[in-house]
């Protein structure tokens, strides 16, 4: 395993072995991928406690969000594919045109070949394995690059890939990131990125001077609009609990609330009830280490409401809302990935859309509304990767839902059916019998043929 960005010879070895293992046609077979799926589920079966291990060493991941978001989601998106994959990816026939006949038309989906996946540190279990089981299932070569910041999942990802698979099928570089970028500098038949819009389009970028197709999960600021016909108690309940899951480091949280003003203040009332009832201290996730906890200190305004107590030997940041805060405010600058929750009003119908203008299209739209025409209304006017209506994350987290973004954040869709499609590309296929007429011959002389071709294809 590449340890250094300056071990390129031991990665350049890798990715001759995976291309050969690609070309000689072993990962072509629906029973090999399956019975490779299978090895994984048995595998991460195995290793329960030590994901859940690593995840509190690396976030301090309350036992409940690590089991549902890193551990089970995971385990029913891979029996899902393993059971419905080769159904997905079969070939289908379609319709001919007259003039082709006789012939047979297809459309196959193919695997890409090999592939690179960059995971990140926020969910560096699910975002790691997600795609991988996608790609595997597609039939492709994976490297995996997942993140150094999460070292004790990194090296958990390591041991449990290299358990499931020969390296010349799926392999863990680990490293830094000069290590990621030197990878993201090579040739990859596909590129599926997890991360920042920053260097998302860095990757982008350099995939683009191969014309390597990709797949950018972004981020951005998701906005979390609250209406004056919202349930205000429900509202406050659910926005807090997409908030601060995972310590509100996750790319498709509400990052901020735009409510009306003739409710506001029963809605920070509500938050603020719920809020004194929680024991945060202990029961959300750290920050993820001490640059980040220092970049949201600085994004703390005055007047924030604050509950529990800040604990910086162990990166543990009290959950605030923040509901003095303008559009100008620091926090409004940029994506909070945080416990960090600002609050603001608009007046009117086209205030809102104009202060929701000045960000680039989020991952996620979140509405609290029982106004059916407004519902409508900001779904067609605010563009997003996602929508989701008087809740928070679900539309995220169904594995009957393709997800992802658009615009800044990004493009490309995954998730079950949606992610071994994003693997695979569609393929015409046309097959011509050697025997039987050709009914028009496309060479000169074409003498009268445009007579015929007048008369039959009108």
């Amino acid at each position: 395993m590449m340890k250094q960005a300056s071990e390129t010879v031991d990665l350049t070895s890798l990715m001759q072995q995976q291309r050969a293992y690609f070309s000689s046609g072993a990962t072509r077979s629906f029973s090999f991928r399956k019975a490779a799926l299978g090895r994984l589920e048995e595998v991460l079966i195995n290793h329960r406690d030590a994901l859940r291990e690593a995840l509190e060493k690396d976030l301090g991941k309350p036992n409940v969000e690590a089991y549902l978001a890193e551990y089970y989601f995971l385990l029913q998106e891979l029996r899902l594919i393993r059971k419905s994959s080769e159904r997905w990816l079969k070939t289908k026939a379609v319709k001919s045109p007259v003039y082709f006949l006789p012939c047979k038309s297809q459309l196959r989906r193919d695997p890409f070949g090999m592939v690179l996946i960059v995971a990140p540190w926020n969910y560096p279990m699910q975002l790691s394995l997600s795609p991988l089981i996608a790609a595997v299932a597609a039939g492709n070569t994976v490297v995996l690059k997942p993140s150094e910041m999460a070292p004790a999942c990194e090296q958990l990802l390591a041991k449990i890939i290299a358990e499931v698979f020969a390296p010349e099928h799926v392999a863990v570089v680990i490293g830094d990131g000069e290590v990621a970028d030197d990878l993201t500098d090579r040739v990859f038949d596909f590129v599926f990125f997890t991360g920042s819009t920053h260097i998302g389009k860095i990757v982008a970028a350099k995939a683009a001077k191969n014309l390597t197709p990709n797949i950018m999960e972004l981020g951005g600021k998701c906005p979390c609009i609250v209406d004056a016909s919202a349930k205000v108690d429900t509202a406050a309940q659910r926005i807090l609990n997409g908030k601060f899951f995972n310590g509100g480091q996750t790319c498709f949280a509400p990052d901020y609330v735009i409510v009306a003003p003739e409710i506001k203040d029963a809605l920070v009332d509500a938050m603020r009830e719920k809020l004194s009832k929680t024991p945060w201290n202990d029961e959300m996730a750290h920050i993820i280490n001490d640059r980040h906890y220092k970049r949201l200190e600085k994004l703390i305004p005055d007047g924030a409401l604050k509950f529990g107590d800040d604990d910086r030997a162990r990166l543990r940041l009290a959950p605030r809302i923040l509901p003095e805060v303008d559009w100008d405010s620091d926090v409004m600058q940029e994506e909070i990935f945080g416990p960090l929750l600002p609050i603001l009003s608009y007046t009117d119908y086209e205030d809102l859309l104009r202060h929701i203008g000045k960000h680039d299209s989020p991952l996620a739209l979140y509405i609290f509304s029982e106004d059916a025409a407004m519902k409508e209304r900001l779904m067609n006017d605010v563009r997003s990767g996602g929508v989701c209506i008087n809740d928070t994350m679900k539309q995220g987290s169904s594995l009957e839902m393709p997800f992802g973004g658009v615009g800044a954040s990004g493009y490309g869709r995954y998730r079950g059916k949606a992610g071994v499609r994003a693997f695979s590309y569609e393929r015409a296929v046309v097959t011509k019998p050697t025997w039987g007429p050709d009914w028009f011959e496309l060479m000169p002389p074409y003498g009268d043929k445009i007579n015929l071709l007048k008369r039959f294809l009108r």
